[in-house]
């Protein structure tokens, strides 16, 4: 249900001060859309926690929710480019203290999000799996390969598995219940992970979506399923940040329970890479 609905339905309930945001919002959506809870009640001759309790009463966990869900009916009606459009200026300290800003609560509500215990129990699948495979397309791609090169240089198992050159057929065929695939992918959800993800449960893998929400249908596929906070930055619509969150909090995990692999796996790393010669351990200033 959209936040306008949300209101409509409660309005009749609200003090006249609640009817007085609720009103703003409804008219400037685009603005609430990217304004902070502060200066919403700012503008409104408010409190905060006004605000914040104008959310929880349309049902919501609090204002972030809130304008998370305003900002995902403006890409509903104008698309990515349109919401980009809609930003907060150009003042470079403005936007440097908004990124700050919204960077540390993506951080903060993306660690909020994930039970501590499951990342336990899908870092002890990580380990145990003869391979893990990271699926992610179009923006999710760059933090697929991160996760892949990470956990391949923790465990030496690990691949990107994307389209790529259309062999699909023939990587899946040696695909079975002993690995693991790790799919990205958010609002707009690109097809080509989703079907990934459904051929690798069906071929017996175990399947762990990195998504944004529960009716995602990377998580409707997944046999578990992590939550990124997504929010929109001055920089780029949507930012990545909560994602690499994931994806390090990951990689400290498979290192503290299999510390004896990693280092193994690490050392041979530094071997292999002084063999070639693209590292001398003896000469930290050599060019590169």
């Amino acid at each position: 249900m959209s936040v306008q609905k949300r209101i409509l339905e409660r309005l009749k309930d609200m003090t006249p001060a609640q009817q007085l945001m609720a009103m703003y919002v409804l008219d400037h959506a685009e603005l609430v859309a990217f304004m902070t809870a502060q200066q919403l009640a700012d503008k409104l001759g408010q409190s905060d926690a006004s605000v914040i309790r104008l959310a929880r009463m349309i049902g919501y966990k609090g204002y972030s929710d809130m304008r998370r869900n305003l900002r995902q009916g403006l890409l509903g009606k104008v698309g990515a480019r349109g919401l980009h459009q809609q930003g907060i200026g150009t003042d470079d300290g403005k936007l440097l203290g908004h990124l700050v800003d919204v960077e540390s609560l993506i951080v903060k509500e993306t660690a909020r999000l994930n039970d501590a215990e499951q990342m336990t129990e899908i870092t002890k699948k990580l380990i145990s799996a003869n391979r893990i495979n990271v699926t992610g397309h179009g923006t999710s791609y760059p933090l697929a390969a991160y996760l892949a090169m990470n956990l391949n240089q923790c465990l030496g198992n690990t691949q990107v598995f994307n389209i790529g050159v259309g062999d699909l057929a023939e990587r899946f065929r040696t695909a079975g219940p002993d690995e693991v695939f790790i799919g990205i992918g958010y609002v707009r959800y690109l097809p080509y992970t989703i079907e990934i993800m459904r051929l690798a449960r069906a071929r017996g893998a175990h399947v762990i979506a990195i998504t944004d929400r529960p009716s995602s249908p990377l998580a409707e596929v997944a046999h578990q399923s992590l939550f990124v906070m997504r929010e929109v930055s001055p920089s780029v619509w949507w930012s990545q940040t909560g994602t690499l969150f994931i994806a390090n909090w990951l990689v400290m995990l498979v290192m503290a329970q299999d510390s004896k692999r990693v280092e193994q796996q690490l050392k041979r790393a530094d071997e292999e890479l002084e063999r070639i010669g693209f590292w001398n351990p003896g000469s930290s200033s050599k060019k590169t």
